[in-house]
């Protein structure tokens, strides 16, 4: 989060001079004080109460000198503390966000896959909810990595994630999972949908130029959660429709059905 510091910069200002002009004012007054007094015991004048009144009023003058400083340092201390309140709080969110989100695409990371495929199959099971799963693979992601550089790989991966993102749902979820895969989870969504969603993604992304000059296909296997199914059940029934996209040749949809594939 950038801020701009110059207004921070001018009131710090302020305050140091306002400060430094308090502190020669007592200085200022307290050589008066010293003066009258020394006079006093000197060479006492004919009429001492007006000089006394001249300190009482020198001595209220130092007080409310000193009174602005504490107030002057109270605020000073008042505004750090809001400062540093306010940069803990942006540094907790930016926290908060790394904790979910994939640092190079966005989108959600690994972690955040735990905790809502854990929350989704827990309505499956309670709710008799909808949940399908499509996980998908850039092909022959290591090749274009090796032919572009990983930086313009890197590139390609942060723009299919976000354009990905952009096609689906507010309702549904794009999770980096490792290297070029990725998976959705679109809950209420049955299987027949899911894999209309899929082989949508396969032909836009398999028509769009990245980077205006590099063509990406996909290969997407797709599931829908059992009731009975477990978080390492459900991925591994991904994982398997995405192999079985891979052994078909690459760049089609795998949709799994319970031990029962279909492309």
């Amino acid at each position: 989060m950038i801020t701009d510091k110059r207004p921070i910069s001018k009131l710090k200002a302020r305050y140091k001079l306002f400060y430094i002009f308090s502190v020669i004012a007592l200085a200022v007054l307290f050589c008066i004080n010293f003066g009258i007094i020394y006079t006093l015991l000197i060479t006492p004048p004919d009429d001492p109460a007006t000089m006394m009144r001249f300190v009482y009023l020198i001595m209220v003058a130092g007080f409310f000198v000193l009174t602005a400083q504490v107030l002057l340092i109270f605020t000073r201390l008042f505004f750090l503390l809001g400062r540093d309140s306010k940069a803990m709080e942006s540094m907790n969110e930016q926290i908060g966000q790394l904790s979910v989100y994939d640092d190079l695409t966005k989108v959600y990371n690994r972690y955040k896959f735990e905790a809502v495929a854990t929350r989704e199959l827990e309505n499956v099971r309670r709710y008799s909810s909808k949940l399908s799963g499509i996980m998908f693979d850039i092909d022959n992601f290591k090749a274009l990595n090796e032919s572009y550089g990983y930086r313009t790989g890197d590139k390609l991966l942060t723009s299919l994630a976000q354009f990905v993102n952009g096609k689906l749902r507010n309702t549904d979820y794009v999770f980096r999972w490792r290297g070029g895969k990725f998976i959705i989870l679109a809950p209420h969504t049955e299987i027949d949908k899911a894999a209309m969603v899929a082989e949508k993604l396969r032909q836009i992304v398999g028509h769009k130029l990245f980077g205006g000059k590099i063509r990406m296909t996909l290969s997407l296997g797709v599931v829908q959660a059992a009731p009975d199914d477990s978080m390492e059940a459900f991925l591994h029934r991904l994982q398997n429709a995405l192999t079985g996209a891979k052994n078909k040749g690459k760049n089609c949809v795998v949709v799994s059905r319970v031990n029962n594939w279909t492309t």
